[in-house]
């Protein structure tokens, strides 16, 4: 027997086969007296009976078997179809139909909700592929949940077994579900002149090309969650879920689970959202010994243009390590028991650091309660303290804060070692050499070492024919650097009424202290440098001298340097040579000698390269420098996103610390900030 295709879409609509209408002449043929069995097409009795005047509940129930199930046709001589000839319950196979598996055989089923799905990864569009180069994993978003999906925002996609795909949105794209042509004059006419219905979502597929980071996974029950490169790929018709779990997501990104809080988890300038409470997840920078030194030993850099919040920033992040429970270890001592609090020395242009020995009084229950959930240090430092360079003609105000303060001058003392502290920045390489040979000699006589004995030493004519005529030096550059060296500047700084800094080193670098060193009221940028460039040299030379002073090398520090494109910049002379070769040693030998650079700049490109490679974690906010940003090295995905950042967004680019992520900073200080 032969089933047509109108046959067996009768079977399920309930309906039967149209026959073709009578001529006619064969319509005056006499009636076989069957008429009021069969009913009309649309007679409510129909034709598929499993009693008298009833329909089966189950179109196909006949069909499969059902008890007393036929199909009949209109008509005497229609065939009538049953399992087996007549009876209930005959054998399905008997029927001429080929026999299939169940459509979802083998598969899982999901646990997750279709409302929490963003959509489901499909094939149809691209193929399904991973290389060791890269992935292709497309997903369909459905129409509900387009307005939510963003660029760059974090999904995972469940594999059988309790695995999990962690990835990124790396792409997002419309294409049309049907073959129009929209870009017409007429369409767009339409389309502008309100006459015409909004777009359907429908009428477009909405696609999200994911990045794999990482898969996530338990080897057991109770093991802890862990994350391996993407080495599969998800089946087709898999959710595309939101991350929800605050694990998660600091494992897919490889987030510490504790450290140096910096902010909170964002993508385009929105909190990523968790289940847990509170929902929100904290960034925090490694900082003990699981994987090697804490990162702050590995050198900081927090880089923004003017006014997007990095003294605010900077404050939040200080504070971090100013713990009781904070402590890192001394050189060659790797025990416990010789881990002592780091002293905080920050260079301060703005005199604003000085507020961390104030609480900030705008803090409520909720901000304190928020903290203390997320291990936020907050509140004042009480050993916080600040030293005022003594100059000449320059009054420190002090009125923004009320930490303690310490006068020191600056002896001429400190130059025997470091000459470069009194050379000017357009000095030659003979000039350096001739004035390291005049210092030289000045320290050994046995005259007092002040600036002024030096002056009066090299403006004497005797002096002057001693070293031109003996031919020790060129006339030309003996008068040169007579010339630099005899600067009103110097004058204003050195040997003033105060106590020597060498003398007060003890009170300057003791653990869990933060010495702070204002220079805003000094008017003279020159003096300022000056200031500034002694301060590093004197923790630099002590912390990596073999002979350096206890309380500077038994004490670990970071050295907290803003505007530091001021003293860092590229070498342009044999003066800048010097301080950058310093200072890169500095950066290399930091991580061992127990020193961390905290760099602060609007202007990282002008950084030196031998310092900057030596930084670890870049903190970037908003720049609109093409060169800054560049200089940066970031992925240019991330590039694209940094002049767009509001106050107090921020890309974080820290190796080995995490992912590069973008975080937002607290909206709260958690010190005086004004």
């Amino acid at each position: 027997m032969k089933f047509e295709d109108a046959d067996i879409l009768a079977f399920a609509s309930g309906k039967t086969k149209k026959t073709p209408a009578p001529d006619k002449d064969e319509g005056a043929e006499k009636s076989t007296g069957m008429e009021s069995n069969t009913g009309s097409e649309n007679s409510p009795t129909g034709s598929y009976r499993k009693g008298p005047d009833t329909f089966p509940e189950d179109p196909l129930a006949s069909v499969y078997g059902g008890a007393g199930g036929t199909v009949s046709g209109a008509g005497a001589g229609s065939d009538r179809v049953s399992g087996s000839g007549s009876g209930a319950g005959s054998d399905p196979a008997d029927l001429p139909f080929e026999d299939f598996g169940a459509y979802d055989e083998g598969l899982a089923p999901s646990s997750a909700s279709a409302d929490e799905a963003f959509g489901i990864v499909t094939a149809g569009i691209d193929p399904l592929e991973i290389t060791p180069a890269g992935a292709t994993i497309t997903g369909y978003i459905s129409s509900l949940r387009r307005n939510e999906i963003r660029l760059g925002a974090y999904v995972v996609v469940p594999y059988e077994g309790g695995e999990k795909l962690f990835a990124r949105v790396g792409k997002l794209q419309y294409r049309q579900e049907f073959a129009v042509d929209d870009a017409t004059e007429l369409h767009s006419r339409r389309m502008l002149g309100g006459r015409a219905s909004p777009v359907n979502e429908e009428d477009y597929k909405f696609l999200a090309y994911l990045d794999p980071l990482c898969i996530l996974y338990r080897k057991g029950q109770a093991s802890p969650l862990s994350r391996r490169m993407a080495d599969r790929i998800p089946r087709p018709n898999t959710p595309i879920l939101p991350v929800r779990d605050r694990l998660e997501v600091q494992t897919g990104l490889n987030i510490p689970e504790e450290g140096i809080f910096l902010g909170h988890l964002s993508v385009g300038g929105e909190l990523v959202k968790t289940h847990s409470e509170p929902e929100t997840v904290a960034y925090y920078l490694r900082n003990d010994y699981s994987m090697g030194d804490p990162l702050v030993f590995r050198h900081m850099l927090v880089c923004g243009s003017t006014g997007t919040g990095k003294t605010f920033l900077t404050k939040n992040i200080l504070r971090q390590f100013m713990t009781e429970s904070n402590r890192y270890r001394l050189r060659n001592s790797p025990d416990d028991r010789a881990r002592k609090n780091p002293c905080l020395v920050i260079m301060d242009p703005q005199d604003e650091y000085s507020q961390i020995f104030e609480d900030n009084a705008t803090l409520t229950e909720d901000d304190r309660f928020r903290f203390e959930s997320e291990k936020v240090a907050y509140g004042r430092v009480p050993s916080t303290k600040a030293f005022v360079a003594k100059v000449e003609g320059q009054t420190y105000p002090g009125d923004k804060s009320r930490a303690e303060q310490h006068e020191f001058t600056i002896p001429f003392s400190l130059v025997e070692h470091n000459s470069w502290l009194i050379a000017a920045t357009g000095m030659s390489e003979l000039q350096y050499i001739g004035l390291e040979l005049l210092l030289g000699d000045f320290f050994k006589s046995s005259v007092p070492h002040t600036y002024l004995n030096f002056i009066s030493h090299i403006d004497n004519e005797g002096t002057r024919s001693y070293y031109v005529d003996s031919g020790k030096l060129h006339e030309a550059s003996y008068d040169g650097i007579v010339r630099r060296v005899k600067s009103r500047f110097f004058s204003k700084v050195f040997d003033q009424a105060a106590t020597p800094i060498t003398e007060i080193l003890d009170r300057i670098f003791k653990p869990g202290q933060v010495s702070v060193f204002p220079t805003e009221y000094i008017s003279t940028p020159r003096i300022r440098d000056l200031i500034v460039l002694t301060i590093m040299s004197l923790t630099v030379d002590n912390k990596l001298g073999t002979t350096g002073t206890d309380a500077i090398k038994n004490t670990p520090i970071i050295l907290c340097l803003d505007e530091a494109h001021r003293y860092l910049s590229r070498a342009g002379g044999e003066h800048s040579r010097l301080i950058i070769s310093r200072f890169a040693d500095a950066a290399r030998q930091g991580r061992k000698e127990g020193l961390g650079l905290f760099l602060i700049t609007q202007d990282p490109q002008d950084i030196d390269d031998t310092v900057f490679k030596q930084v670890n974690t870049k903190l970037i906010l908003n720049l609109n420098n093409d060169a800054a940003i560049s200089s940066l090295k970031v992925p240019k995905e991330y590039e694209r996103r940094i002049p767009y950042l509001k106050k107090g967004q921020m890309v974080v680019h820290s190796p080995d610390n995490s992912d590069i992520v973008e975080i937002i900073g607290l909206s709260n200080c958690v010190v005086k900030h004004q």
